[in-house]
């Protein structure tokens, strides 16, 4: 892989842009993106950069590119601006808002509000690419062989993977519905599509049960709000698709922690190891050399 681009060396690319002409921050950075807010007296935009260790997680950046375009134009993704997968580059427009934190799903309004987003989401035209769980689980595991403790228990949760039937019925999906994905602006729109493809509608709403903890009074007033109402058969759909977000969630968060170790990470897999079920030693999360 080559070395991933520098801002004004993207800049440099993009048609109409003038490197020299923005004030550039930096905004996050991480094992799969860079992200910088570029200001100018013109203009304000988000330049999304690959880092190191992008190929690493098998994003797909056509599709995404794809569906952030269609949910742009129905109003719930910022506006996509310039686009180079061969460079990783991605250019959008910025979203002046409020991104949501933990807090803003401890309220019963805002859960209404994220069930008309996923609806509005749900019924963007498909993409082509169905939601592939097992090949995910599988490309990740291949990650876990040089720590065996760590393949162990990604093994477990390939098996729990294999026993979840792919959906029946698919639709287009974000895939990674957690509250920094979210902004109000002053409607709500999504952020960070990388993952996104066609799947099983409740994956959705799984994410952010799962990520963010939320108990069972919180996950049913999603689902409730989402479907119009909830049965037996409806939560146990959700509960199912809990414990696949679950299983790929500890493997997506072992990979990270075999490419740049953080007792943060060790923390949140020890934490999902027990929700998952696995009643192992937890030292397998030790920081360690990568």
């Amino acid at each position: 892989m080559s070395k991933p681009l520098e801002p004004d060396q993207a800049l440099a690319l993009v048609p109409g842009m003038e490197p020299g002409s923005f004030r550039i921050q930096p905004m996050s950075g991480g094992l799969t993106n860079r992200v910088y807010k570029l200001t100018s007296d013109k203009a304000t935009y988000i330049l999304r950069l690959n880092a190191v260790h992008t190929d690493a997680f098998g994003l797909d950046r056509v599709t995404e590119v794809s569906i952030v375009s269609q949910a742009s134009s129905a109003g719930l993704a910022p506006e996509i601006v310039h686009a180079d997968k061969d460079n990783g580059i991605l250019l959008l427009r910025y979203v002046d808002g409020r991104v949501w934190t933990h807090d803003d799903l401890q309220i019963p309004r805002n859960l209404e509000l994220l069930a008309d987003l996923l609806r509005s989401v749900h019924v963007l035209p498909l993409s082509g690419k169905r939601f592939d769980a097992l090949g995910i689980a599988n490309g990740y595991l291949d990650k876990l062989s040089s720590r065996q403790e760590l393949h162990e228990i990604g093994a477990h949760c390939k098996r729990i993977i294999e026993d979840i039937a792919p959906a029946g019925h698919s639709c287009c999906c974000h895939n990674d519905v957690v509250a920094a994905n979210i902004i109000a602006s002053p409607g709500l729109l999504l952020l960070d599509w990388e993952y996104a493809c066609d799947n099983d509608p409740l994956f959705d709403l799984a994410s952010v049960i799962a990520y963010h903890r939320l108990d069972g009074r919180a996950a049913d007033a999603l689902l409730t709000a989402y479907a119009g109402g909830s049965n037996v058969e409806t939560r146990q759909r959700l509960s199912t698709q809990v414990r696949l977000y679950g299983a790929l969630h500890w493997l997506w968060l072992a990979v990270r922690q075999v490419l740049n170790p953080h007792p943060t990470q060790a923390r949140q897999l020890e934490t999902l190891q027990v929700t998952l079920g696995r009643g192992l030693s937890t030292s397998c999360y030790a920081v360690r050399g990568a």
